[in-house]
This record gives C-alpha cells, sequence and structure tokens, in this order.
C-alpha cells in the first residue's frame, strides 16, 4: 500500500477484497473528501467487509460491490488508482489481461495500479515449484499460484513506476505499482 501511495481524496479502487483488511487503510488514506470502491465475486466476503467497515465507521467512504473483475461494472476514467492484494494470481493465466484490461479502463489518464501477488520474477525457488505443483493437483485448495507480475502489466500496457520483491514462506511476493499509459 505504501508504494500506491493513495492520497486525500483520491478515487480508489479494490479488486477482490475479501474480508476487507486493505478497505481500512485505503478508506483512512483518502479521507473524507475521497473515496473507495471494494468489489469482490464473493457475496460472502462482501457481507464479511460490510461488518468490518461498520465497527471502524468507514462505511460512509467505502462502498463495496459483488462482481466479476473480467467486466467491471464502472465507466471508464473514474478511478485515480486501484489495488489488487493476493488477487491477480487467482484468475487462470489467460485471463489475466482481460482483468488488466478492465482496470486500465476504469483508471484515469496517469491512473496508478497497485498489485501484490505470488511472483515468478527472480527465479522460481524450490518452495514456488511445490506450490505451484501443488495448485495443479488440488485447485480448489492451493486456489492461487506464482505469476510473472511485471510481464504481465507490461503485456497490458502499463508503464511499471516501482517494484519490490520480498519473500513469504520460501514464495517470492511482488508488489509493483504500474500506470496507466493509454489515454482515453
Amino acid at each position: 500500500m505504501a508504494l500506491l501511495s493513495p492520497t486525500e481524496s483520491e478515487s480508489v479502487l479494490e479488486v477482490g477484497f475479501g474480508t476487507g483488511h486493505a478497505l481500512k487503510d485505503l478508506g483512512e488514506r483518502v479521507g473524507e473528501a475521497g473515496f473507495v470502491v471494494g468489489l469482490d465475486i464473493s457475496t460472502g466476503m462482501v457481507q464479511a467487509a460490510r461488518k468490518r467497515l461498520k465497527t471502524l465507521d468507514l462505511a460512509d467512504r467505502v462502498c463495496l460491490c459483488c462482481g466479476d473483475a473480467g467486466v467491471l461494472p464502472f465507466r471508464g476514467g473514474v478511478f485515480d488508482a486501484s489495488f489488487m492484494g493476493f488477487t491477480l494470481e487467482l484468475f487462470d493465466i489467460p485471463e489475466i489481461p482481460q482483468v488488466l484490461n478492465e482496470v486500465q479502463r476504469v483508471l484515469s489518464a496517469g491512473g496508478r495500479l497497485g498489485v501484490v501477488s505470488l511472483s515468478k520474477e527472480g527465479g522460481r525457488s524450490t518452495a514456488s515449484r511445490l506450490y505451484e505443483w501443488a495448485h495443479g493437483t488440488w485447485p480448489v485448495i492451493f486456489d492461487c499460484r506464482p505469476i510473472y507480475l511485471e510481464a504481465s502489466l507490461r503485456g497490458a500496457g502499463y508503464g511499471i513506476v516501482a517494484t519490490k520483491l520480498t519473500g513469504m514462506m520460501g514464495l517470492k511476493v511482488g508488489t509493483v505499482v504500474a500506470e496507466k499509459l493509454t489515454t482515453d
């Protein structure tokens, strides 16, 4: 989130918010003058996040909706920034460009996309190969797998602004902030 740096009065979309942990940070960063929209395909996640936001008194600046990231229900150019935390790698490889294109469509000119994802960048560790095998064998349990995050973003027409590679239990985690290069 620090690399994306959402600021006061910005409009931010979080795709795949889960139980809503990042929505809290986003809602606080944009302040009362900004707004956050969260989209998740799971009605259960929408309900859990809505409950969390009520207890944090952020329900007035964060709007939640249930929907498909491959066909975002928003008009073009309405968001200053977007965030996906451990969401993009849940999509099947052929679906990733469509999701990235949809996010790009709803970003304003020069809009930013921050993505945190399991990553194949920097070489594949033994843990990464094992995780990919587990994903192929038990996809319902291991529902995500490492992806080439930077290459996916470049392939969808984004410009890379900042990158950070860290580790988590032997897996590589990439954090990338990219910028929309095209105009509408």
